[in-house]
């Protein structure tokens, strides 16, 4: 009798618990949104320090390792004729990896603006715009690269990308699918294919090896003004999608300059029509940047002077997520909570399943930089959510920190560069480029989430179990 009484009491506290949990009143745990967390101190990449270094550019392996490139006045190597492309190389673990390089071997004339990208297995490229050429174009800037393995030794001799060499080539960018294939985008003052306006955008794809796949190609269909500022992103199939900035659009944005948008298969053919970005279409769109996952989705954010969100102050941070078919995921989201002041000059990274990071430079901090422009940072999950809150990425705050670039590796950690007028190093001689890593912790394991419908069945079949339990102990 005793064992009965103390089985209905349990059985009843089971109940209780199945009851409540049905209802709702006890919820099912689920995965925590994590905050990035920084991984040492910041730290300075540049070792020479004569000079301003700006413009920094970083790109991650999948594995974690990265390089940082910059545009050095002056050079640590060769180049002692103005401008030249500087890089450092880095573990995972955030040690440098042999010393400061020089990129440029070819050294008349300034080498400005450069753009890195790396492979999986860390081997990576360089582009830069170059006052010269170390190949046929002798018209003014011409749009150069560098492939490097990943122990940092070249891969073959410099080389000119652009074709076409009338008029000048400048803003390259360059993008890596996962086997080292890659493809190179710029801003032509003229083309080689259909827009005689003014400025376009051009293309160039290459193999692993380095040898050009297929011609020069212009990007843009629309041809009314300039084109400008372009970014490009490759998934693990090769197939990318580029996006840039545009004074008009075949779209719906027309009251002043929107952020376009092209998909590529691996072949290089374009993939559907151009198409706008942007739905909020109140004043300037600008400098868009496009991160891509393994599976082809994609996210491109840029600055927008206005906001479709709470941002009224002026200048903010927009985004806007996409399938992988080019289809718009959800509408188009405000980045930056932080909103005294202007946000600009942001760079986006994603990770192989699609979580990404946005950084950007502001005009003040929601941390602790008051002193000027810092570099802030927001972390989202695949399906758009924010994972933690704005984040401050300099903890030196002395004088004005911009020009952010970031690069995640295939879990997720992250890498920061940008750059800084002073350091908390040892270049106080003017502009030096920082950096800043990042672990991301894995969130708490979820549990499944159950309807209410199904809570109820389990706690109906806990309380029958019970009841059938006492009745056979009272036989």
């Amino acid at each position: 009798m005793k064992r009965t009484l103390i089985w209905f009491g349990c059985r009843s506290v089971l109940f209780a618990i199945g009851a409540a949990w049905g209802l709702g009143f006890i919820s099912s745990p689920r995965a925590t949104a994590q905050a990035p967390i920084p991984v040492g101190g910041e730290f300075q990449v540049n070792t020479y320090t004569t000079g301003g270094q700006h413009d920094g550019s970083v790109a991650a392996e999948a594995s974690g390792d990265f390089v940082v490139v910059w545009e050095s006045i002056g050079s640590s190597g060769t180049d002692s004729i103005g401008y030249s492309i500087q890089g450092q190389r880095y573990a995972s673990n955030g040690s440098a990896q042999g010393a400061q390089f020089q990129v440029n071997t070819y050294t008349t004339s300034d080498q400005s603006g450069p753009s890195v990208a790396a492979d999986a297995d860390g081997d990576f490229v360089v582009v830069w715009h170059s006052a010269g050429s170390s190949g046929t174009d002798t018209s003014a800037y011409s749009i150069q690269g560098q492939r490097f393995a990943s122990n940092g030794s070249a891969q073959g001799a410099q080389f000119q990308v652009n074709t076409y060499t009338t008029g000048y080539q400048d803003a390259s960018a360059v993008a890596t699918d996962s086997d080292g294939d890659f493809v190179v985008v710029w801003m032509s003052a003229g083309s080689s294919g259909t827009d005689t306006s003014a400025y376009s955008i051009q293309g160039r794809r290459y193999a692993s090896d380095g040898s050009a796949q297929g011609a020069q190609f212009q990007v843009n269909s629309y041809t009314t003004g300039y084109q400008d500022g372009p970014s490009v992103a490759a998934d693990a199939d090769r197939d990318f999608v580029v996006v840039w900035t545009s004074p008009g659009s075949p779209g719906t944005d027309t009251s002043g300059y929107g952020i376009q948008g092209q998909r590529y298969a691996s072949s290089g053919s374009a993939q559907g029509a151009q198409f706008q970005v942007n739905t909020y279409t109140t004043s300037g769109q600008y400098e868009g940047s496009v991160a891509v996952d393994s599976g082809g989705g994609f996210v491109v954010v840029w600055t927008s002077a206005g906001s479709s969100g709470t941002d009224t102050n002026g200048w903010s941070i927009q985004g806007q997520r996409y399938l992988s078919n080019g289809s718009a995921s959800a509408g188009q989201f405000q980045i930056n909570t932080y909103t005294t002041g202007f946000q600009s000059d942001t760079s986006v990274s994603s990770e192989a399943d699609g979580d990404f990071v946005v950084v950007w430079q502001s005009d003040g901090s929601s941390g602790t930089d008051t002193s000027s422009h810092s570099i802030l940072g927001q972390r989202y999950a695949s399906d758009g959510s924010a994972q933690g809150a704005q984040f401050q990425v300099n903890s030196y705050t002395t004088g004005f920190q911009e020009y952010p670039s970031v690069a995640s590796d295939a879990d997720g950690d992250f890498v920061v560069a940008w750059q800084s007028d002073g350091s908390s190093g040892t270049d106080t001689g003017s502009y030096s480029i920082q950096g800043q890593r990042y672990g991301v912790a894995a969130p708490a394991p979820a549990v499944p989430a159950m309807s209410r419908a199904t809570r109820f069945a389990l706690a109906a079949a806990l309380l029958l179990f019970g009841a059938a339990y006492a009745l056979r102990r009272r036989a």
